[in-house]
């Protein structure tokens, strides 16, 4: 998200004269456009929806909605939410950024005894699709069209996580990671793609499948051989051509190392590389 884009959103969850509403369509691009023309002025006057400002750590799904009936999910507005799944004793967690849908209220339908935990962090907020936007998209079919169309995408990116996943080796896990969160947070420079998370280790190895000594080891193998390496506490740099290291002939079969790419020059253009940019730099801890 541009900086312009950003001031945009602060301007529209302003809108509706309460800090705790918020007027959809000014905050998302494909839902506005999902509205026809011809009425998108009063659309931006009827779907104000309620806004929730998350606190940095762990929250509860039930301040969102007490005992009130459940919209039908909630958006994010800004900053990062994670989800976590608990089981055995095993942690795995999901990021959410800008523009992904999510229902923290609704529980698995499984006789596997999982727990759950939200967290957030860089200063997250969200939008509640509520009654209001049920209504609207009786209106706007569109609105409907935008939400599955959306929610699909999210399933494709679970899809690729599970094969990430699955991947035998621990580097490639995590480098096949890094390329997916590229797509969303990755900034494009002369000396690699820059992902702008904050992201320990334990975090890394939540979202991988794997514990965090095992994930430091392959984080120290991926950066002798250029593939990927720690820019800061709170940047990655991906090397430009390190994706050939997940194809037939890398990483599992022993393939030469990428050499590294020369520093950017000072003041390098920069290019977002990603479909959903995030303009916040958000951290993620593990107590």
């Amino acid at each position: 998200m541009t900086a312009v884009a950003a001031r945009a959103t602060d301007a529209a969850v302003a809108m509706a004269g309460s800090p705790s509403a918020v007027a959809l369509l000014g905050v998302d691009a494909a839902l506005r456009a999902a509205v026809p023309a011809d009425d998108r002025r009063f659309a931006e006057r009827v779907l104000v929806v309620p806004r929730r400002d998350l606190p940095d750590g762990q929250w509860s799904p039930g301040m969102l909605v007490g005992d009130g009936a459940r919209p039908l999910a909630a958006l994010v507005l800004r900053g990062l939410v994670t989800h976590d799944v608990i089981l055995a004793g095993r942690c795995s967690a999901n990021l959410l950024g800008p523009g992904d849908l999510f229902r923290p209220w609704r529980s698995p339908d499984t006789s596997l005894p999982c727990d759950a935990r939200w967290t957030a962090a860089g200063g997250a907020a969200i939008a509640l699709l509520d009654a209001r936007f049920v209504r609207a998209a009786r209106r706007w079919p569109g609105l409907a069209t935008a939400v599955y169309e959306r929610m699909a995408e999210q399933l494709d990116d679970a899809a690729v996580r599970a094969a990430i996943v699955a991947l035998p080796r621990v580097e490639e896990r995590v480098l096949a990671l890094f390329w997916q969160l590229a797509d969303r947070w990755g900034v494009v420079r002369p000396d690699g793609v820059v992902v702008r998370l904050a992201l320990t280790h334990a975090v890394i190895g939540e979202l991988v499948g794997a514990r965090r000594p095992t994930v430091s080891l392959a984080l120290q193998a991926l950066a002798e051989d250029g593939l990927l390496r720690r820019q800061a506490a709170d940047a990655w740099v991906l090397h430009h051509d390190s994706f050939a290291a997940l194809g037939p002939d890398g990483l599992r079969a022993g393939g030469p190392p990428v050499a590294p790419a020369p520093p950017a020059a000072d003041g390098a253009a920069e290019n977002g590389a990603g479909r959903h940019q995030a303009s916040t730099v958000v951290a993620l801890e593990r107590a």
